[in-house]
């Protein structure tokens, strides 16, 4: 199917490396709580004892802000690529160029949410690392906008998806549309001669369901 595993194979060591590191997170306090403090408190300062404070974007704590970013990015890739599944589903069922069109069209855009998904999940981490290589508040800007741009590319994954299952369902008798198919056949790179004998054959169809399912099958053996 095309890059469909490929890309649910990046998406899921995307997703896989993100949630290692926040259960990482998550179990830190735990390990802290257990272990002996190796410094005495005497040699400690009063600045070195008063905990930093975290940079607020929005009224938010940065790292906050960046994890819901990196899951809303996760998430709108996971959309993506099971929208890119179906597609492909589609286009591999009916074998038309304009479903194909679709699907790799909805492929593409879900290459982009799972790039823009690692790109959030490499930020949050930067937001919660305790070196500050990267402030927390610029990480945490940059999880957003990559969290804008992978729901973005959800969006026209699925888009494309859509399109695919509509002429999918187009050239089934249950979905059927005399209007549309023609259309669509109007479009279709073939000659003249054959876009005329295939409009024929649905007209002639009607709403006969025997008819009209031979005829579907005349134009999707015709149609490239």
């Amino acid at each position: 199917m095309r890059n469909v595993i490929p890309l649910i194979v990046a998406l899921a060591l995307g997703l896989g490396g993100w949630m290692w590191w926040q259960n990482r997170q998550a179990a830190a306090p735990e390990v802290t709580d257990r272990a002996p403090s190796a410094v005495p408190a005497e040699t400690e300062s009063p600045a070195d004892a008063e905990p930093k404070a975290e940079p607020v974007t929005d009224g938010v704590p940065a790292t906050e802000a960046a994890d819901a970013a990196a899951d809303a990015a996760a998430d709108a890739a996971a959309i993506a690529a099971d929208a890119a599944a179906e597609a492909v589903a589609a286009s591999d069922e009916t074998g038309l160029a304009a479903v194909n069109e679709a699907a790799t069209e909805a492929e593409r855009a879900a290459e982009q949410a799972i790039d823009a998904a690692s790109r959030a999940a490499e930020a949050a981490v930067d937001a919660n690392s305790p070196d500050d290589a990267v402030p927390a508040s610029e990480a945490a800007a940059d999880a957003e906008q990559a969290a804008a741009e992978a729901s973005q590319a959800t969006e026209q994954a699925t888009d494309a998806a859509a399109t695919a299952a509509q002429i999918e369902a187009l050239l089934t008798p249950e979905g059927f549309d005399a209007e549309r198919a023609k259309e669509l056949i109007a479009g279709a790179a073939i000659s003249d001669q054959q876009k005329a004998t295939l409009t024929r054959l649905i007209d002639t169809a009607g709403n006969n369901p025997e008819l009209l399912r031979a005829a579907l099958d005349q134009v999707k053996a015709m149609m490239p």
